[in-house]
């Protein structure tokens, strides 16, 4: 590798595998290994970021461990280690959030103390993650000039872009190494279409999008019932609505309109991504297939100022967030948790809404219309649609 390979080939690369992550760790191994002054450099960087005496520490990638605790499974994309002892955990993510309920804390639980993990991915994810290995872990990270710092049991949490990590990868005169910085242009520029894979021919892929549209037409249709049973306030909750790509409901509260369903873009959303209009606020569940959110289509002009003030309120009370899903169990277990989060997210919003004094209590003002379709912004100003 050289430093004239274009970051474009890079990011192609990355891309066109189906596995951006394992493909990103496998070409950073790969310039290490090839350079003795990067290696060095990139395990000096660390320790420097991580406050971490990692000197005579060996970088290894993918190792495997099981918990003690709780008997899983963990590979850990790269781990620096004295023989045995591992004093560094550095997890990464192109596109994912955590991948389980507790692989942060099961990694810092796999160091001693004064070891430290290092959970790095996209700049404009940094902030989602951070919220979420902090619930993990029970600590309010703290950020400074992008980077997110915490201590657990007297063991350092470390969460950083890979821009910083790899721009403080640098040699003796303080240059950072070309290599890296194309690497690093290749992940944060990845583009949104991913090349198929050989999981678009897989029947096991059809068959869990397949469950996932089953199961959503399950949750819409028994949300208005289980709202009723619980006492939500809500004016009233659509019927059943499917287009190619989301099944939905839309619940009326005081006349500020959401939904709740199904959608495959925001299954390919990560929570709290901060470009991505759509995203809603951080939070510790990860990506889903199941969401509430507020529309975003256009309205007829009459209505416009009006709606747009509900969008706004709604906005402010997080109403676009992700539903957790649960694993390894039963189609009815799947369908109750859905529903028991979604009548709690109803009910928090319509609580809210209820007891706010600029909300109108009348339904004198016009709604949105019933023409409602999950849609993302456009740029545009909400007015007419013709």
């Amino acid at each position: 590798m050289t430093a004239s390979v274009p970051y474009q080939s890079l990011r192609y690369l990355i891309r066109a595998t189906g596995t951006p992550e394992v493909t990103t760790n496998n070409l950073l191994e790969a310039l290490l290994i090839a350079d003795r002054a990067m290696y060095r450099a990139f395990v000096d960087a660390v320790g420097h970021l991580t406050g971490t005496d990692l000197s005579d520490t060996r970088l290894s990638r993918e190792t495997y461990t099981v918990d003690e605790v709780t008997g899983k499974q963990s590979f850990r994309d790269f781990t620096l280690a004295r023989g045995e002892d591992t004093s560094c955990i550095i997890e990464t993510k192109v596109d994912s959030s955590l991948t389980s309920a507790d692989q942060a804390t099961r990694y810092l639980r796999q160091l001693p103390e004064g070891g430290a993990l290092v959970l790095v991915t996209r700049a404009p994810l940094v902030r989602a993650l951070a919220v979420q290995a902090g619930q993990q872990l029970g600590v309010a990270l703290q950020e400074r000039s992008g980077i997110h710092r915490g201590e657990v049991d007297d063991r350092k949490v470390v969460l950083l872009s890979w821009t910083h990590l790899l721009h403080a990868v640098v040699d003796p005169a303080g240059k950072p190494f070309d290599e890296l910085l194309a690497l690093d242009a290749a992940i944060e520029g990845i583009s949104d279409f991913t090349p198929f894979s050989a999981a678009v021919n897989d029947i096991a892929v059809a068959r869990m999008v397949s469950q996932v549209a089953d199961v959503a037409e399950e949750v819409c249709t028994s949300l208005a019932g289980q709202l009723a049973d619980a006492g939500v306030l809500v004016d009233w909750v659509s019927a059943v609505r499917t287009n190619g790509r989301a099944v939905w409901v839309t619940v009326a509260v005081l006349q500020h309109e959401f939904w709740v369903g199904y959608d495959a873009d925001y299954w390919a959303t990560v929570p709290g991504d901060p470009n991505s209009d759509h995203s809603g606020h951080p939070t510790a569940t990860p990506p889903s297939p199941f969401w509430a959110g507020r529309f975003n289509y256009r309205v007829r002009r009459a209505v416009a100022a009006a709606v747009a003030e509900r969008r706004e309120r709604l906005d402010r009370l997080g109403v676009t967030r992700p539903l957790r899903v649960a694993l390894g169990a039963p189609f009815d277990t799947v369908v109750a948790m859905l529903l028991e989060q979604a009548v709690a997210h109803v009910d928090a919003i319509s609580a809210a809404l209820h007891a706010d004094p600029g909300v109108p209590q009348s339904h004198t003002l016009p709604s949105e219309g019933e023409d409602a379709e999950i849609q993302y912004e456009t740029g545009s100003e909400v007015g007419d649609q013709g």
